[in-house]
């Protein structure tokens, strides 16, 4: 079988809070429902609901005999993403970048932002006429390293390692 399946790990910190919030909020749902009446049921649900979501994890699914990948969002197991072609590719790099992102700022009036960045691992695909696609980005070495050899095994193409 020639699909492969990565997901970034959890913390420990995101393990213990995503835990503690879905187990309080579904004894709360269970037992203190009847004492505070339905008009906390919403907020309990909120709770269980926000502890998966924590407990949620990205990765990248690659199924080689098809031809195909998708980023994935990965909650309770269940796997959601859609499904690419890998395009014909003469290389992929492997390489070291800083992923910035903006929060706020979104309104007319908002004046406050911030920019949030973090160093990463991209995995670039280089197709034959068109421009470089970013198929993953990771934090582990070993994971990009481990994708891009895959990735050479099937399709026969160079790896540009700057690492």
């Amino acid at each position: 079988m020639e699909k492969f399946l990565y997901l970034e790990k959890i913390s420990l910190k995101s393990l213990i809070l995503g835990n503690l919030l879905w187990i309080s909020g579904l004894f709360l749902l269970l037992f203190f429902n009847v004492t505070f009446g339905p008009a906390f049921v919403l907020v309990w649900i909120a709770l269980i609901i926000g502890g998966f979501v924590i407990l949620s994890n990205n990765g990248i699914e690659l199924d080689l005999k098809n031809n195909q990948y998708r980023n994935v969002f990965s909650i309770l197991g269940l796997n959601i993403g859609h499904w690419k072609n890998f395009p014909k590719m003469e290389s992929i790099s492997v390489f070291r970048s800083n992923i910035s992102t903006k929060v706020g700022g979104i309104g007319m009036s908002s004046t406050a932002s911030a920019r949030i960045s973090e160093k990463a691992i991209l995995i670039n695909l280089f197709p034959e006429n068109g421009k470089p696609t970013t198929l993953y980005f990771t934090k582990d070495e070993k994971v990009a390293l481990e994708i891009s050899e895959k990735l050479k095994m099937k399709y026969e193409v160079e790896i540009i390692n700057k690492l």
